[in-house]
């Protein structure tokens, strides 16, 4: 009787554990949004220290998951023609929240 009411404890408790991950998304663009696919995504620390890295695709969205609560930086940069293209020194500062999805534009600036 004991092992099916821990059983049952367990059960419950597990079904009611929630997710604490939140998840960063958005769209990135270049070049006067002529350019979507490739642009590579950083993900740092609030300390800048570097987390993950992808790239957008055919739409210029990107992903980042599994995210505990706090703040992040994100920047994205990317090469059109032998000249770079990026967010500039001051990536853009993201909070995400237990359970939050965040969504991001990035749009990306000629270096100069």
């Amino acid at each position: 009787m004991k092992n099916i009411f821990f059983l049952m404890a367990l059960t419950l408790l597990l079904s009611c554990s929630k997710d604490n991950e939140g998840s960063i998304f958005g769209v990135a663009s270049a070049d006067n949004e002529n350019q979507l696919t490739g642009i590579t995504v950083k993900l740092y620390t609030e300390e800048a220290a570097l987390i993950s890295t992808t790239s957008t695709d055919a739409e210029g969205s990107f992903f980042f998951n599994g995210l505990e609560s706090g703040n992040y930086y994100i920047g994205a940069t990317t090469v059109i023609r032998d000249t770079i293209w990026d967010t500039g020194n001051t990536p853009q500062i993201v909070y995400v929240g237990d359970e939050i999805a965040k969504e991001v534009a990035l749009t990306l600036n000629k270096k100069e």
